[in-house]
């Protein structure tokens, strides 16, 4: 039995040899189990090797050694992910929400309208109102020409031809009638579709008739005629019966109109007001160019009055509101950076240098300057309190204090506002996206003969590229952008107020922007966890080789095994005949 000495030596290494590639901490427990059962198989029945159980055994050792490390880094990979996505959103939601609140001017005086039955108002996002009082008298609202045909059948059919559509003087434009759209119907679709500056509508009436009705813009100067002319190429056959396109046509500064003709149901007109004794006329009765910082919508003739009250509700709400998102991120991001413990594993970002800077750059938030004067200008000094835990919090009682002594410092806190001193120094870069303040720039020339701009700010010499100037890392002015027209002055003074909303936008941008370190550290998990499938495909790919093998080399020594077997049976039978004669 020497020969099956040999191999119970040789496969007894062989699975100690797998053992040992596999004892790692993670996997200690499992593999010594595997062991345990190698070890039985290699001693089943106290005589012969359990081939089966032992291929099995050592397939899932070496699968275990093989795979596990992979499946190790998946669910790191996948935890990681997880996490990016979640406070990437979060990042999103926080900054969007308060901006929206911006842009709609909820977090601004309020005007008010006395009487909404003449006019209604609004505030113009980031346009300071301030107090306001105001006596407004509408004398008339903005009309629009409105013309409308006589009564036809539905399927009443007109002759081909030419409707030419002239609004406020201008080149007129044509529409074709032809056996395709000579129906009311088909005329109005006609009209709509060739953005010929009125609007037609077909209205069925009681009488089941049908009446084209068409209607200009609102204001005086947006009357319209229509001119119907049939064809008069021989080669179109007329429908019999037909109604002559000059029935449609209508001039609104005729006399009088032919009864055949189209009539007016309404004249074009603009609304006429006064504003604190100031007449004013506008072509529509929505404008925002007569009251600073206020849209106001004309809706009947009379007198009413406006004032205004400060967004102070509105305000404290969303402070509280913004400090509670704050929490929130905070306490996830936290979650994400823990150090490991004797209980829990190490956050999934623990280390990661993108939330580190995210991390950096919310700490920061209570002691930027959101406006760029003023009396107050950061959170801290409106009654946001940040805590030993990072954790913010208000003092109501500052916050009061704060809103009602010096309103409209609060007020800026919240608007995202950029401006040029010069009309030729256009601000290129996105609203918010340079810190509050005034900068002066100097030494401005254009970009002229293929060259590049010139220009300082603060100083500091501007980066440039073609006629565009941009303000180096390192300064307060870092990301502002600035397009140099030709008659640019030498010098222009750019006033940025950066506001809460643009503060987070900015840090929104540069971690989640096209080259953000959030969006760049997503992109690169998604590779890693393409990377790791495929890795884990592989290494099964090799288990499975390396079961198939095993089961080959099993198979050849069972079969030397049997062959020894049998030769030993017959010599133990010769033996016997041989030394036993007696024997049959």
């Amino acid at each position: 039995m020497t020969t099956t000495s040999s191999t119970t030596s040789a496969s007894t290494t062989a699975a100690t040899a797998a053992l040992a590639a596999t004892s790692t901490s993670s996997t200690a427990a499992s593999n010594a189990a595997i062991g345990a059962s190698i070890l039985s198989s290699l001693n089943a029945n106290g005589a012969s090797i359990d081939t089966g159980s032992l291929v099995t055994s050592l397939t899932a050792a070496q699968k275990t050694s093989v795979e596990t490390p992979i499946t190790t880094k998946q669910t790191a990979n996948t935890a990681q992910i997880s996490s990016v996505a979640s406070i990437s959103s979060d990042l999103t939601a926080f900054s969007t929400s308060l901006n929206t609140l911006v842009s709609g001017g909820t977090l601004q005086t309020q005007p008010a309208s006395s009487d909404t039955g003449v006019l209604t108002v609004s505030a113009v996002a980031g346009t300071p109102i301030g107090s306001l009082s105001s006596a407004i008298s509408v004398t008339q609202i903005a009309k629009a020409q409105s013309v409308k045909s006589t009564a036809y059948a539905t399927t009443q059919a007109f002759n081909s031809g030419t409707l030419s559509f002239s609004v406020a003087g201008g080149t007129p434009i044509n529409v074709t009638v032809s056996n395709d759209n000579d129906t009311l119907a088909g005329i109005a679709q006609s009209i709509n579709a060739a953005g010929a500056g009125v609007t037609a509508s077909v209205i069925s009436g009681s009488d089941g008739k049908s009446t084209l009705v068409l209607k200009g813009t609102t204001g005086a100067a947006q009357a319209f005629t229509v001119t119907g002319t049939d064809s008069t190429d021989s080669s179109v056959t007329q429908p019999t019966g037909g109604t002559s396109l000059s029935a449609l046509s209508f001039d609104p500064t005729a006399t009088a109109s032919a009864s055949a003709t189209m009539t007016s149901t309404q004249s074009a007109q603009d609304a006429q007001l006064t504003v604190d004794g100031v007449s004013v006329s506008r072509s529509t009765n929505s404008f925002s160019d007569v009251v600073p910082g206020v849209q106001i919508n004309l809706v009947a003739a009379g007198t009413t009055s406006l004032s205004s009250s400060p967004a102070t509700a509105a305000i404290t709400s969303s402070i509280n509101d913004f400090v509670s998102a704050y929490n929130s991120l905070l306490s996830e991001l936290n979650t994400a950076t823990a150090a490991a413990t004797s209980s829990a594993d190490a956050g999934p970002l623990r280390g990661n240098p993108a939330i580190r800077a995210l991390q950096s750059q919310l700490t920061k938030m209570t002691t930027t300057p959101l406006n760029s004067s003023g009396t107050i200008r950061t959170l801290a000094e409106l009654g946001v309190k940040t805590a030993q835990d990072g954790t913010l919090s208000v003092d109501a009682t500052k916050l009061s204090t704060m809103l009602t002594t010096y309103p409209d410092d609060v007020e800026k806190m919240f608007m995202t506002t950029q401006s040029s001193s010069s009309p030729q120094v256009l601000i290129n870069s996105s609203a918010g996206a340079a810190a509050s303040g005034v900068y002066t720039v100097s030494g401005i020339t254009p970009a002229v003969n293929g060259g590049n701009a010139t220009g300082t700010i603060n100083g500091a010499a501007m980066g440039a590229s073609s006629w565009i100037l941009t303000a180096g890392a390192g300064n307060n002015a870092d990301g502002l952008s600035l397009q140099i027209l030709s008659a640019a002055p030498s010098t222009a003074t750019i006033t940025i107020n950066q506001g809460l909303g643009g503060v987070l936008q900015a840090i929104h941008d540069t971690l989640l922007g096209t080259t953000g370190a959030l969006t760049t550290l997503a992109a690169s998990l998604t590779t890693q966890q393409t990377s790791l499938a495929d890795a884990l495909t592989k290494a099964d790919a090799q288990v499975t080789v390396y079961h198939d093998r095993l089961v080959t080399q099993f198979t050849q020594m069972n079969t030397l095994v049997s062959g020894y077997k049998a030769t030993s049976s017959y010599l133990t039978q010769q033996v016997g005949l041989w030394t036993n004669p007696n024997a049959s």
